[in-house]
């Protein structure tokens, strides 16, 4: 008989234990308590990278390549197990039709000690809680052994509210997280912008997307924002918005072709590592910065696994900041670019390898620029 949910007791819970059913899989351990499915999952990762040039971080930081100018230690090595990620999911059915969906997931990216990355419930559509953002959509990103997803997509997690209906989803976002905030200055030792000490968050970004599944996949997706500063005696603020489209055709049955293309004004951080702030503050009045990118990928299947080859693009307009006197603007970054070549596989079940070659470049306002060389291997083993 479907229930409504409840949090069991310690004598529901017992009688329920003494009846589970459970089931191990190489995917994950799948348990049944009281009408409650349950499965945990996850998987332990090694990653091994070394940046021919400066380094690079664990993650890519596209504002630590070093401009030709610059004069840094070459040749780096770092290897962790930090991606290593555990999670449970788990379902209810409810009274009033539908199931109760649960996940909790975390992962070991905040020094080696656990990170949380998801933990949202859902039901009958409506979504809260914290998982992956609705802007721009996964469509267009092709595969990379590097954690971090290509530049000018976005995969980021964040509290939220969201409701979907068939292929439509509109959520209620945290504004300060992804999206970033208001600049005061711009850090002239790394081209990264520094938050206004008076920037402020006053209303969550809406987000809205339509999406489908498919050999011919798609997403458009929008974002609309406020960006506001305040200091108690003047304060400003400013709409931002920004529009993305992205595609994935499997065209053969071992080629898939993948592009995403993303625009705005203030948009921020909803463009994976833009060089640009979403908005900054000068002379009393806020002024968002435009900003765009896009991701090519081609995927084909060879042997046990997939080759991959793409490359992305992220560009910041900050003419405008430059204009005003913004603090350290001339020294900003202004475009981002990557390209991956990887070849990721399987030789046994539960078992993924990668190894991956990645060039990557920066250029700042005033016209330096420099580029980096990353060599990575991954090994992961799922349960």
């Amino acid at each position: 008989m479907k229930r409504d949910f409840q949090v069991p007791t310690m004598r529901r819970l017992t009688t329920g234990l003494s009846l589970m059913a459970v089931s191990v899989s190489a995917a994950a351990l799948d348990l049944n308590v009281n009408g409650t499915n349950a499965r945990l999952y996850g998987y332990a990762e090694l990653n091994m990278i070394y940046d021919v040039h400066a380094d690079l971080g664990p993650l890519l930081v596209p504002q630590r390549v070093a401009l030709d100018q610059d004069n840094v230690a070459e040749g780096q090595f770092q290897a962790d197990a930090n991606e290593s990620r555990i999670g449970l999911a788990t379902s209810t059915p409810m009274m009033h039709g539908g199931d109760l969906k649960i996940v909790v997931e975390g992962d070991f990216y905040n020094g080696g000690n656990m990170r949380l990355r998801q933990a949202y419930g859902e039901w009958n559509g409506l979504l809260v809680g914290q998982t992956f953002t609705n802007f721009p959509g996964f469509t267009g990103i092709y595969p990379t052994v590097d954690f971090r997803v290509p530049i000018a997509s976005s995969t980021a997690r964040q509290a939220q509210v969201r409701y979907t209906t068939g292929k439509l989803s509109v959520a209620l976002e945290d504004p300060g997280n992804l999206g970033d905030s208001v600049a005061g200055s711009v850090n002239v030792a790394n081209g990264a912008f520094v938050k206004a000490n008076n920037a402020k968050d006053s209303l969550p970004d809406i987000t809205i997307r339509y999406s489908t599944k498919g050999a011919i996949s798609y997403h458009a997706s929008a974002v609309l924002r406020e960006l506001a500063a305040d200091d108690g005696i003047e304060d400003d603020s400013a709409f931002g918005w920004g529009v993305s489209l992205g595609i994935a055709n499997r065209v053969t049955d071992a080629l898939t072709l993948r592009a995403n293309v993303v625009y705005g004004d203030g948009i921020g951080g909803y463009i994976n590592r833009n060089p640009g702030a979403p908005a900054y503050a000068a002379n009393g009045k806020v002024e968002t910065i435009v900003a765009s990118g896009g991701t090519l990928g081609a995927s084909l299947e060879v042997g046990p696994g997939e080759i991959t080859l793409g490359t992305a693009i992220a560009r910041a307009d900050w003419d405008d900041a430059v204009k005003d006197g913004l603090a350290g603007a001339t020294e900003a970054n202004e475009e981002y670019r990557s390209t991956h070549l990887n070849y990721i596989w399987s030789p046994v079940k539960a078992v993924t390898l990668g190894v991956e070659a990645a060039y990557h470049e920066r250029e700042i306002w005033s016209g330096a620029s420099g580029d980096a060389v990353r060599l990575q291997a991954m090994a992961r083993f799922s349960f």
